[in-house]
């Protein structure tokens, strides 16, 4: 188990966190941030930039990974980023997303 440090208006948060593929972690916001969400799991770069949020650690997992063999998710999120919509996968990750139960990651 590794850790995931997230922003929010009081300040970093850092939490317990799986990386179901290298480079992506897995972490549920605690309970004092953004208290009415129901979707408090998210999948996120390791750099920090979430990707959604799930309602659910096993749909936010089998999201992660989805949408692993997309990119080098180990590179930085720029990189990341790029070798998605470069390869014209943009869709395909926002799909994949979606079909997983992602919502905006401030839902």
């Amino acid at each position: 188990m590794s850790t995931h440090t997230f922003q929010t208006s009081a300040g970093p948060v850092t939490v317990p966190a799986s990386e179901p593929v290298p480079g992506l972690h897995v972490f549920e916001i605690p309970a004092d941030v953004s208290p009415y969400s129901t979707y408090r799991w998210i999948a996120a770069h390791h750099d920090g930039a979430a990707l959604a949020s799930f309602a659910t650690e096993a749909a936010a997992t089998d999201a992660a990974q989805a949408v692993g063999p997309l990119a080098d998710w180990t590179r930085s999120a720029m990189t990341a980023s790029n070798e998605i919509s470069l390869g014209g996968n943009t869709d395909r990750f926002l799909d994949l997303l979606k079909r997983h139960g992602g919502q905006h990651p401030n839902a």
